[in-house]
């Protein structure tokens, strides 16, 4: 009971982070606020974060939209001091991003605390950050205060910010306690990593944040917030379930859970480190006193024919069935780092070859923002563009002019989540497999960074119910929902000098992500007045030799549209004569209501290679659960043959997972949701786009080009000859928010400037009301008829 009502309890407030602020300031001699705090899916996706704000990225033309603020980031040529030692993903993240890393020493002989000295010597006018690990992955070590206060006067000597990571924060069973870096706040300003995935020990829930827990404000006036926020605009959220239990999770979880988890640790580092000195061809300099890792030194002149730790461990792998992480993976040659954390006798079927997804997870002159080495970036950079671009900065500007003394209900149809109404209810067969999943036990660690076996599984046969083909679960990468999915392929596509072909309208999330990555977006036109099909001549007009994809939506997002069976195929033959992948973003499969019937771009596969992207967030009504996939449909094998596949196996390594426990209730909830159940929100659906279109109709300064048949959404044509002191769509959607608390979308951030977007998944008598609401501010601002 304890876990259906902590992890189904959805909260959208500012309670979450509130509880994530109490929680750490408790440590702190200052409070943290919920301001500084931003949730993240996993130290990791907080790991990622960082390093992107910090990336030297080269700089690309602004958008320059009105409602875009200036975001920070690092000088260009930025580097960012990590320990050696340390924790992989900040190198992969950094490389991936085209940021510098400096890598200063932890010593053996000290307790792996970090080589001052060594720091010094490494930094530069150019240099912006050092990262701490503490307590430490990968050697097992804990910073005594005396240390960390040397660490933060050295950030303030150099006027460089630290950032903690504290993924494993409390997780200390030896002399030194556990002390937050953010301690030192007023001394250096600091960025706190941090999760609940080893305190709780839930790794696999992927529910972690950053904590600017810096009292002089200093990453405030440098704007590293916005930069944080920028980026999350391009990037994927924590599961909606696993946030709104983080304010019970931390209220009534017993200290007697904390003590009993360590003392168990202790026992097994003690285990661990009596053993490890028995055996001849390895020192372990240091006993663990924290984490759940110990770093031991390898000598290979023991051995005749060893060469190394990688081919130690992989020996050891093959010969006794013990798998151990070579050093050199963690920037520490010839050195092993084991873990003190493990199942006794844990079957050989458990162990998760060769996946390493474990998380780490003022005034001038007088300590003040200026002194730091983050520098005011221009507007004109990547990072500061693709934040721009995403649909949540628009809508809360929009927000923000909502009259608080209105006593009428806001009715926001600007998103895209229908669960806001009571009518579209998520499939109770789903919260079940969900319930299931968490009273299993099995599911809270990680999970293989492609996905659950039996999840793709389940995912590769609900798709080829609808396919001439059979996909296996190979063909299946799980993300954490349809964004990062998104990323994913926008990621792998972005080489230096390609293109690639996006809808106009569309959705902006691909905009912002290929913005970020440098990669050259082309906009094809959808056609209004043929119900939003492709413009195929412009199609082939925009591609060259550096055309690498083509995107479609469909059902469509923004506009409602459903693709017949020879549009796609038109689409099909066109990319293959270009020689293009299509991406076909599927997210609404399935969610049509009109009189043509949705068919899977994948049903094409034969002439051309597709990527499918998908989710159960639509179809199930779960947006916040963020489950979504990568299904390549491609029975020729075009794919594999350039390894494209491999490709997306390296990119998904460094990135984020779903939460293991939803992967794992996929098969029972594609498996029991009745039919009844989609039928239902097909025939509410219909209804809704009815209401909606007629309303459009009665609405003078209104044009609505194609009455919509799939999605949850619907383009209209603003006639601003009509309205009265109506100077663009924003100005519009920000009007109309003041005056009549009903939300809608620009058409400005999906490509259609006078243009708006409507949300029609509304329960029927709200969506009503808001028509009559948009209606009357168009009469009341709507010029004399002549």
């Amino acid at each position: 009971m304890y876990v259906r009502r902590a992890c189904l309890c959805l909260v959208f407030s500012v309670a979450v982070p509130f509880a994530v602020a109490a929680y750490l300031s408790r440590y702190l001699p200052y409070e943290l606020s919920p301001g500084d705090i931003v949730l993240t899916s996993g130290c990791n996706h907080a790991i990622e974060i960082m390093m992107a704000v910090l990336a030297r990225r080269p700089g690309g033309p602004s958008q320059n939209l009105t409602w875009i603020t200036s975001l920070t980031l690092a000088t260009p040529g930025a580097n960012v001091l990590v320990p050696r030692p340390g924790f992989p993903l900040y190198e992969a993240r950094a490389a991936l991003g085209g940021l510098e890393l400096r890598h200063y020493d932890l010593l053996p002989e000290n307790g792996w605390d970090v080589d001052i000295e060594g720091v010094e010597a490494l930094a530069d006018e150019s240099t912006v950050a050092m990262v701490i690990v503490n307590p430490n992955n990968p050697c097992g070590n804990v910073y005594s205060k005396e240390h960390l206060g040397k660490i933060a006067e050295t950030a303030r000597k150099l006027g460089i910010m630290v950032i903690s990571d504290e993924i494993y924060d409390h997780y200390t069973f030896g002399s030194k306690p556990f002390v937050p870096m953010g301690v030192f706040g007023d001394i250096a300003p600091v960025v706190t990593l941090g999760g609940i995935s080893k305190r709780w020990m839930v790794p696999g829930w992927r529910l972690g944040w950053t904590a600017l827990t810096d009292p002089k404000g200093v990453l405030r006036k440098k704007k590293v917030f916005e930069s944080i926020i920028a980026y999350r605009g391009v990037s994927v959220d924590p599961a909606a379930i696993v946030q709104g239990a983080i304010p019970q999770i931390i209220a009534d979880t017993d200290e007697t859970f904390f003590l009993n988890a360590m003392n168990i640790m202790r026992e097994a580092a003690e285990i661990c480190y009596q053993k490890l000195k028995g055996i001849d061809c390895i020192t372990c300099p240091q006993k663990p006193e924290g984490s759940m890792f110990a770093m031991v030194k390898l000598d290979t002149t023991y051995f005749e024919d060893i060469e190394d730790d990688i081919d130690f461990c992989t020996r050891l792998a093959k010969e006794e069935s013990v798998v151990l992480c070579p050093g050199t993976t963690n920037l520490g040659p010839c050195f092993v780092v084991t873990t003190t954390a493990n199942r006794r006798n844990q079957p050989r079927s458990q162990v998760k070859q060769g996946d390493q997804s474990e998380s780490e997870g003022m005034e001038e002159n007088g300590g003040g923002a200026a002194r730091w080495r983050i520098s005011r970036a221009s507007t004109e950079t990547p990072l500061a563009a693709a934040g721009s671009l995403s649909i949540r900065p628009v809508l809360n500007r929009i927000f923000s002019f909502v009259d608080a003394s209105d006593p009428r209900p806001l009715l926001a149809l600007g998103g895209g989540d229908p669960t806001a109404s009571a009518c579209f209810r998520t499939a109770p067969e789903a919260e079940e497999a969900i319930v299931d999943a968490l009273l299993s036990r099995e599911y809270n660690g990680y999970s293989p960074t492609v996905g659950v076996l039996p999840a793709r599984r389940a995912v590769a046969e609900y798709l080829s119910r609808d396919l001439p083909y059979k996909l296996s679960a190979d063909d299946i990468y799980l993300t954490s929902g349809c964004c990062q999915a998104i990323d994913v392929m926008i990621s792998v596509l972005a080489q230096p000098g390609t293109n690639i072909l996006l809808p106009r309208p569309g959705f902006p999330l691909y905009e912002g992500r290929t913005t970020f990555s440098n990669l050259e977006a082309r906009h094809f036109n959808l056609i209004p007045d043929r119900g939003w099909e492709v413009d195929l001549e412009a199609v082939e007009a925009l591609a060259d030799e550096n055309t690498v994809a083509i995107v479609i939506v469909n059902p469509g997002n923004p506009c409602g549209s459903v693709y017949s069976y020879d549009h796609l195929a038109k689409i099909a033959e066109t990319a293959r004569k270009l020689g293009l992948v299509i991406i076909a973003d599927e997210v609404y499969d399935h969610l049509v209501f009109g009189n043509t019937p949705f068919i899977p771009m994948g049903v094409f596969g034969e002439m051309v290679p597709v990527i499918t992207l998908g989710s159960i967030s639509k179809r199930w009504l779960v947006p916040g659960w963020r489950l979504g996939w990568i299904a390549t449909c491609d029975p020729k094998g075009v794919l594999t043959e350039a390894k494209f596949n491999k490709s997306l196996e390296d990119y998904v390594n460094i990135t984020n997972d779903p939460a293991t426990f939803i992967q794992a209730a996929v098969p029972q909830i594609i498996a029991n949701t009745k039919e009844d159940y989609f039928n239902k929100i097909i025939d509410l659906l219909r209804n809704c786009a009815d209401i909606c279109y007629n309303k459009i109709k009665e609405t003078r300064g209104f044009t609505c080009p194609h009455k919509p048949e799939g999605s949850m959404f619907v383009m209209v044509k603003l006639d601003l000859s009509y309205l009265d002191g109506i100077h663009d769509d924003l100005d519009f959607c920000c009007r109309l928010a003041k005056e009549e608390s009903v939300i809608v979308l620009p058409g400005s951030v999906l490509g259609m400037k006078d243009w708006i977007r409507i949300l029609f998944a509304l329960d029927p008598t709200s969506l009503e009301e808001a028509h009559e609401r948009i209606k009357s501010f168009c009469q009341r601002h709507g010029k004399p008829e002549a």
